[in-house]
């Protein structure tokens, strides 16, 4: 009974974290799309490191954005088409790239965070501050727990 229950918590806080994460998402991308900004949630996610460090490795951007190689690849891509990045080589070791914000770029970083912002406030409408720290410090450990491992 109790690998039942075990199993039981599991999926639903899988599936409860998922759904989260599924449903942000999409408040994001309609908030943009409804402001005329054609920017995905990953796009965004890995535009805000390069805007905060003015330039940054694909691996650098990999761990902030906790995605793999190949998806922030596909991303940094997907970004240099639309004219927000370049990639140019590091000074020092020339087998990396840094991705360095263009003006249109930077442009969009700054449209965006309105819509950020929104996207924010309706997610913690009625959630308290503390509340919303409870939640982020439980993500945190959980976080720690599995990369420990």
């Amino acid at each position: 009974m109790e690998n039942k229950n075990s199993l039981q918590f599991h999926m639903n806080m899988g599936k409860l974290i998922s759904s989260v994460h599924n449903m942000i998402t999409r408040r994001f991308v309609q908030n943009a799309h409804e402001a005329g900004l054609d920017i995905s949630l990953d796009q965004w996610m890995v535009l805000g490191p390069i805007h905060y460090h003015g330039d940054a490795s694909q691996k650098l951007l990999s761990d902030f954005c906790f995605k793999d190689k190949t998806s922030i690849t596909r991303i940094v891509n997907t970004l240099e088409k639309k004219n927000l990045v370049v990639r140019v080589p590091d000074q020092l070791d020339h087998r990396v790239n840094r991705v360095i914000l263009t003006a249109a770029g930077k442009q969009l970083f700054n449209d965006v965070l309105p819509i950020m912002d929104k996207t924010k406030k309706e997610v913690s409408r009625d959630i308290s501050e503390s509340d919303i720290e409870t939640f982020k410090d439980v993500l945190t450990k959980i976080i720690s727990n599995l990369e420990n491992e």
